[in-house]
């Protein structure tokens, strides 16, 4: 590698960074990748082997996903451009294509644009994922649905940034797909997720706002940020008392009314959360209990070619101090 080579790189790395760790984690992930952070982290990587292991492996981890929510911001802006069939259309035996009325679900402009280029990282690998499955897609504006083709069905599903995944298995009569019925007839294109057209609507709305909450959570931490507090928020706010529903409303969504706002955890999966957090902790837990035990001198106490927190032993460590 010639100097030039090398100093473009030394160069560019920066910027890499501070892109990937952005695309993955938001304003979080810019923060975590300024200088300061930065250095902080190649100072611990300098003194600590399991701190240097680490650190190379969360970077790889972070330019492959990275990457990929990339090619997912490339796919779905190539997938608006190109020719959509709306779910709500009926095809003729002939060909032809026959639009039902369209829903009139309207955010404000400007915020519908914003949020679309928000979640179009997350939306795009939800794209891909769908192809990839054998899935095909229809438009529902303001959102984009991936669904099974016949003979398989199609019903709910999960949103992936503004992309409606139809992943649930529903009855042929509930969900018809697209196809030339035997006598001349034309068949719905896309899931027929609701029987009436007011519900449909209602659910519309109700996703509509789950792409809201996509968004926001993207920006501030991540296209991760979502699922897992999603995920921890129906641990201990199970059904229709999880404050995302609640926020896009019970109702549009399907949901019952809540008896209450008091968590009702479900406690295997609680049990199942705790030992993952503590798993996590695990590190940290041991060190702040050989603080307690032994007192302040533990704080930065460690053995040789390691950090604190990565120094083993519950008891005092007899160790070189920095």
């Amino acid at each position: 590698m010639t100097r030039r080579t090398s100093r473009v790189i030394n160069r560019a790395r920066p910027v890499a960074r501070t892109l990937a760790c952005t695309i993955c984690f938001g304003i979080a992930g810019l923060v975590w990748s300024t200088p300061r952070f930065h250095v902080h982290r190649l100072r611990k990587a300098a003194t600590c082997t399991t701190c240097a292991s680490h650190r190379r492996m969360r970077a790889g981890v972070i330019y492959v996903v990275a990457l990929l929510l990339l090619a997912g911001a490339s796919a779905r802006p190539l997938e608006a451009l190109s020719p959509e069939i709306p779910c709500g259309s009926r095809i003729t035996r002939d060909g032809e294509i026959e639009q039902e009325p369209r829903l009139r679900i309207s955010p404000p402009p400007v915020w519908n644009a914003a949020r679309h280029v928000l979640v179009a990282p997350i939306s795009g690998v939800g794209l891909l994922a769908g192809r990839a499955l054998g899935m095909e897609p229809c438009s529902r504006p303001p959102m984009l649905v991936m669904f099974w083709p016949p003979p398989r069905t199609s019903a709910g599903g999960t949103m992936l940034g503004d992309v409606f995944v139809a992943w649930m298995p529903g009855s042929p009569a509930s969900s018809q797909a697209y196809g030339i019925g035997n006598e001349g007839t034309y068949i719905r294109y896309g899931p027929n997720i609701a029987q009436r057209r007011i519900k449909e609507r209602q659910l519309s709305v109700h996703e509509s706002r789950h792409v809201n909450q996509w968004a926001v959570t993207n920006f501030l931490a991540g296209p991760a940020a979502f699922p897992v507090a999603y995920a921890v928020d129906g641990v201990l706010f199970p059904g229709s008392r999880n404050h995302f529903e609640r926020a896009a409303g019970l109702s549009d969504g399907g949901y019952p009314p809540a008896p209450d706002n008091w968590p009702a955890p479900l406690w295997p999966q609680t049990a199942a959360l705790a030992l993952l957090v503590l798993i996590i902790l695990r590190r940290r837990i041991r060190w702040l209990a050989r603080i307690v035990v032994a007192g302040r001198s533990q704080l930065k106490a460690h053995a040789p070619r390691h950090c604190p927190v990565h120094t083993r032993g519950w008891s005092a460590v007899r160790a070189s101090r920095h």
